[in-house]
Formats: C-alpha cells, sequence, structure tokens
C-alpha cells in the first residue's frame, strides 16, 4: 500500500513570503486535522544532527546492565534516566512494552513553583559517556524550537489567535526519549509489541528514527499504514492534550510499533505547555495534572 502521509516542507512553511506558502500551509491543514501525522522535510535536524544523536544513544543502550541500572528511573519517582525492557505499558489491553528507553527533560532552569514538581525533575545521566549530556540536551533544544514553529503553523493553519499555544511553553514539560526495540523474538504473542496501540497523550510529538521502519499508523481510511520516511524526514504527530485543547480541530492519531527481527531505534519529543496551563476550560483540565494521571498509569515503577 502506498503511502498517503501529507508531506510538509518545513522551509516553505517556515517562510510566509514564499510563493507556495499557501499550498503548503493547506497541505499542513489537512495533516493537522484529518491525519494526524505529517512527514517533515528540510528541518535543522539534518543528516549530521540525526546521525550524531543517534550515535550518542546507542552507546548508552550498548552499556553493560550494571552501568544502565546506575540510571534506572525505577529507583526514582521520576521518570527521568533509563527504562529497563518492559518498564512502561502505553496500552493495558496489552502485555507492557517490549522495548527499553532512555528519558531526560529541559537543562534549563525553572520558575520557583514548579522546581519541586515530577515533571521538573533532574535529568540522570550516565557518567561513562562524557559527551551523553552535551548531545542529548543541544538535540532536546533544537526539537524546542522546531516544536514552537509547528505551534505557529497550527496557529495560522486554523485561525487561532497569534501566541494562542506558544505562549504557555515557557517552562514546558517537555520530555526527550530514544526508544531501542530489540529483535523480536518468535516466543512473543500477539499481545507483545514494542509500544502497542494508543494514541500520543501530550500536545505534539517531534519523531526521528533509524529509517528502519516500525511505525504504524492508522490512516483516515481506517487501515494500519506503515510509514517509511526518507533519510532526511522526521515525523510529527499529534497528542490528546492538543485534540481537545483544539476543540478537536486537530487530530490525536492511534499508532503502533510491532517490532520485527532487526533492532530498532526512534527517537520522539514529546512538546508539552507548562504545569500551570489550562487545556479545556469547559472541564478544568490543567496540564500537568493530565499528564500526572497518564504517567501513574503507564510507568511501571509509578504504578507500584
Amino acid at each position: 500500500m502506498q503511502s498517503t502521509i501529507p508531506k510538509i516542507d518545513y522551509n516553505i512553511i517556515s517562510n510566509e513570503m514564499a510563493s507556495s506558502f499557501n499550498y503548503e500551509l493547506k497541505k499542513f491543514n489537512y495533516a493537522v486535522s484529518q491525519y494526524g501525522f505529517l512527514l517533515l522535510t528540510n528541518t535543522p535536524i539534518d543528516l549530521k544532527v540525526k546521525n550524531n544523536i543517534l550515535k550518542t544513544y546507542k552507546a548508552f543502550f550498548e552499556l553493560p546492565f550494571e552501568q544502565k541500572n546506575m540510571v534506572n528511573m525505577a529507583l526514582t519517582s521520576s521518570n527521568r534516566g533509563w527504562g529497563a525492557p518492559q518498564g512502561e505499558q502505553v496500552n493495558p489491553e496489552f502485555n507492557p512494552d517490549y522495548k527499553e528507553i532512555f528519558d531526560s527533560g529541559s537543562h534549563e532552569k525553572v520558575i520557583s513553583k514548579f522546581k519541586d514538581l515530577t515533571y521538573y525533575s533532574k535529568n540522570l545521566w550516565p557518567t561513562q559517556l562524557p559527551n551523553f549530556e552535551k548531545n542529548v540536551n543541544d538535540y532536546y533544544d533544537l526539537c524546542t524550537q522546531i516544536g514552537i514553529n509547528i505551534l505557529s503553523f497550527i496557529e495560522s493553519s486554523l485561525g487561532f489567535s497569534e501566541k494562542f499555544f506558544i505562549n504557555k511553553f515557557k517552562n514546558p514539560m517537555s520530555l526527550l526519549r530514544c526508544n531501542y526495540y530489540p529483535p523480536r523474538k518468535s516466543s512473543l504473542s500477539n499481545k507483545d509489541y514494542g509500544i502497542a496501540p494508543h494514541t500520543d497523550y501530550g500536545c505534539l510529538t517531534i519523531l526521528l528514527t533509524d529509517n528502519n521502519p516500525g511505525l504504524e499508523i492508522k490512516n483516515p481510511s481506517n487501515e494500519w499504514e506503515l510509514i517509511y520516511p526518507a533519510e532526511d524526514e522526521i515525523i510529527v504527530n499529534f497528542g490528546d492534550m492538543l485534540e481537545f485543547w483544539s476543540n478537536k480541530k486537530i487530530k490525536a492519531t492511534s499508532h503502533r510499533v510491532y517490532g520485527n527481527y532487526n533492532e530498532r531505534f526512534s527517537i520522539p519529543f514529546f512538546f508539552n505547555p507548562q504545569y500551570d496551563t489550562i487545556i479545556s476550560k469547559k472541564d478544568k483540565i490543567i496540564a500537568g495534572e493530565y499528564l500526572s494521571k497518564k504517567f501513574n498509569s503507564t510507568y511501571l515503577h509509578k504504578k507500584k
């Protein structure tokens, strides 16, 4: 089946003076409101950046258990550091996800009323890898800037007021993750997924992959579609939070990773607003409280 996922040129959509801006904005509107996913081309995440961050995370996952366990998030009350195999369960109808993860948050100083909250916890870094912290934080900052621009594109394409979203991201609860999917074992059942079917529960996700196919999305025809991003493309999708924050003008789309007989790496950046952002006046939902319930129900060490 040929992919129908919309492809958007980041350079054109960033330049309102470009002759093809209106056409690109129309495609972007469709992607946001009907598809829930898009492929973004010509971003600042070039091949050099991509190869560097993938190499950085691969070095971590190649460490022996004893060294990874030194930054095991299960030993904390937060979601910072290494998540051991099957440490997360995004869909209770399936077994815990067949993967390892590494999570980190902001490295910037936050305002005092947020400093003791779990979502602004101090990051944990592997001391065996001297460049790891810098490389990960640099990539986090790059994704933050791209995320801000994407929100600006959404404001333009859907007719929201300028900075409707953006000014809620001064102290974001963003999370950068690397997923490591080991080769799938033949003994696994159909209840075992790399990530079981789910919608993201945050705002928007910027996803970089190693181009080993694995991600499937539920497309507008209600069919599971395997995504094949090109070497220089990144994937963007939208979560539940942005869907109801926008009164359902933005679509959160179900997706999954089944896994195959090759190892696979993917790096999602979950861009979320600051803790006290009201994302639904009608239902009086506060962003931090909403994320808290989701984190506590998916990270197995927080369930305990």
